[in-house]
């Protein structure tokens, strides 16, 4: 089986270009002395949902504390990363993402994170498998002996993959060929014939997909996970949770499909000062029609939904918020 990596170490460029861009004598070690006048933000490629909201976000935030905010590509597990070695003040994770770094499990197996506090949780990223309409892959099963992508090495949808292939009895040395590369690539690749299935874990519905469907002779089917699979993984990681793409979020694809998903994280450094992160939750929170305006990802984004979904301890400026705003 062949595995072909197509992009540069994410975390390595990610963690330089953050310290290029971040004077380290900005950021003190002591809780509340932090100087916040300019931060880093990890969020994901450049295209993606992760990248356009953050760079929104970080807008918003200037504009209300006049604070310069860095947005800078990352991914989930190498945003949890960044925070860990002080490079980025905030960054989205997956919600699955978040109990795996407190824990010590997966990517970040025997090393605990807990540099790190959530403001808030965002909307869903799903996990779909995608294949032609016409193909003859119907279960996870029948990936055996296929080529696939699953999006960049050591993102969540990624990592999710691997852990469905295993409570299948399966594992990427049973696949044909893996290749590593952002959705939109991906879909070329399954569009050209050169993989069969393409995965990940991203909003729905998704505009890769979307395209792929208009464009493919056959549109695209969606492989749904069983109930053991599902149980499977949320034995793992309570972060998982029941998901169904409902039947017609792609014109080809009529079904409900069965899944997880994981809820984007808010997260900021833990010793970040208190105002400050009131600051940014107060303008996440009370600009939800803005974000509600960037993609329909939005929709059900307020500050309740906020609160609810958020997992892993809260920082106490976010709690001073909500609060405040008769959430809490």
């Amino acid at each position: 089986m062949k595995r072909t990596a197509l992009f540069p170490m994410v975390l390595a460029l990610m963690l330089s270009l953050s310290i290029c861009l971040t004077p380290s004598s900005s950021f003190a070690a002591d809780k509340g002395k932090i100087d916040t006048s300019m931060i880093t933000f990890g969020a994901a490629t450049v295209g993606g949902f992760w990248y356009v909201l953050a760079g929104a976000y970080g807008d918003a935030i200037h504009k209300y504390n006049k604070t310069v905010v860095n947005v800078i590509q990352g991914g989930s597990i190498a945003n949890i990363k960044g925070l860990e070695q002080g490079v980025f003040q905030m960054g989205f994770s997956n919600g699955q993402t978040v109990p795996e770094a407190l824990e010590g499990k997966a990517a970040f197996a025997g090393k605990p994170v807990t540099t790190f506090d959530t403001i808030a949780g965002l909307y869903s990223n799903v996990f779909f498998i995608a294949v032609s309409g016409d193909s003859d892959i119907k279960t996870i099963k029948d990936l055996k002996g296929k080529s696939v992508s699953p999006g960049i090495k050591g993102y969540s949808g990624e990592l999710a993959f691997q852990s469905i292939l295993k409570a299948n009895g399966l594992s990427y040395d049973d696949l044909s060929n893996v290749q590593y590369v952002g959705t939109a690539d991906g879909a070329s690749l399954l569009r050209d014939g050169h993989i069969d299935a393409l995965l990940g874990m991203l909003n729905q519905p998704n505009s890769s997909l979307q395209e792929l469907d208009t464009t493919l002779r056959s549109g695209i089917r969606l492989i749904p996970l069983d109930l053991a699979t599902v149980r499977a993984l949320q034995s793992q990681n309570k972060g998982y949770a029941n998901f169904t793409i409902k039947g017609g979020t792609y014109k080809s694809e009529q079904r409900d499909t069965p899944t997880v998903a994981a809820v984007t994280q808010v997260l900021v450094l833990k010793d970040l000062p208190e105002q400050f992160v009131y600051d940014v939750t107060k303008v996440l929170i009370e600009n939800e029609k803005t974000w509600r305006q960037l993609s329909k990802t939005m929709k059900d984004f307020d500050g309740k939904m906020a609160l609810s979904s958020a997992i892993g301890p809260m920082h106490p400026g976010a709690v001073k918020y909500y609060k405040e705003a008769g959430l809490l």
